[in-house]
């Protein structure tokens, strides 16, 4: 069990049998906050599209194989870029996709960039995230403890706030910063840091929030004051003890 932290002035937030006082929660977007596999599948089928349509039918094949996508479903390999990568790192994938079909480096790397800017716009359009089952509930009631929140995400910070946005929670989010804003993402801790140095809160007064072991690594790298865990994919009993099956489990104090 991690220690019980104290300050009388900072809100409290309980996970499972340990309490935590601190001034801001920053989560993860991806599995943790959304649905990380229909996410996932509706931006495959938008960026292949997109790279398609820029490109042709045979960079955007090559663009699936190289992602992680199953293009005959848009099935998301978990272990792959699409998945796993910061957002700099997986356009660099779409750009090599189309390097490799003879297109000059450059050029691709410009193809690239806008394939997966068409994909946002797209994704801003049409699709419409689901929050998992009571996640809501419970960052409201850690907004009324006078917490403030943020979203640090490997993904793009604009398209974070815009999926808050669509769900009608975005007001419950004080920062947004995404792997696009900062010189490196996750594992790094750049965007947790970054989140901290624009909200004027100490690391040690933040916790991370997050279902990847890449999250716990940043967490721990930026020296909050907890890292929490949700249904971790791989070993992270090096970097915390606290783990839940929910965003839903972590209470207000």
């Amino acid at each position: 069990m991690q220690p019980i932290i104290r300050d009388p002035e900072m809100p409290i937030i309980k996970v499972n049998d340990t309490r935590i006082v601190c001034r801001l929660v920053l989560f993860d977007l991806d599995g943790t906050l959304v649905d990380k596999d229909f996410r996932n599948r509706s931006l495959a089928e938008a960026r292949m599209n997109a790279v398609q349509r820029l490109a042709g039918r045979d960079a955007a094949q090559l663009w699936a194989t190289l992602s992680g996508v199953d293009p005959a479903t848009f099935n998301v390999d978990n272990r792959g870029p699409l998945s796993k990568a910061p957002r700099k790192e997986d356009i660099t994938v779409a750009a090599a996709a189309i390097w490799l079909k003879r297109m000059d480096w450059f050029r691709a790397r410009e193809l690239a960039a806008e394939a997966y800017a068409q994909a946002d716009a797209q994704q801003s359009r049409e699709f419409r995230p689901i929050l998992v089952p009571g996640a809501e509930a419970a960052l409201r009631s850690m907004r009324g403890t006078g917490l403030m929140m943020g979203v640090a995400t490997n993904g793009s910070g604009r398209t974070a706030r815009e999926i808050m946005r669509s769900i009608g929670v975005e007001a419950l989010f004080d920062v947004f910063v995404g792997a696009d804003e900062v010189p490196e993402g996750k594992p790094a801790p750049d965007m947790l840091l970054a989140a901290c140095e624009r909200m004027g809160v100490r690391a040690v007064d933040a916790v991370y929030v997050g279902d990847e072991v890449a999250d716990a690594a940043a967490g721990r790298a930026a020296g909050v004051a907890a890292v929490i865990a949700v249904r971790p994919e791989g070993d992270i009993s090096g970097y915390t003890r606290l783990v839940v099956d929910s965003v839903a489990h972590i209470r207000a104090g």
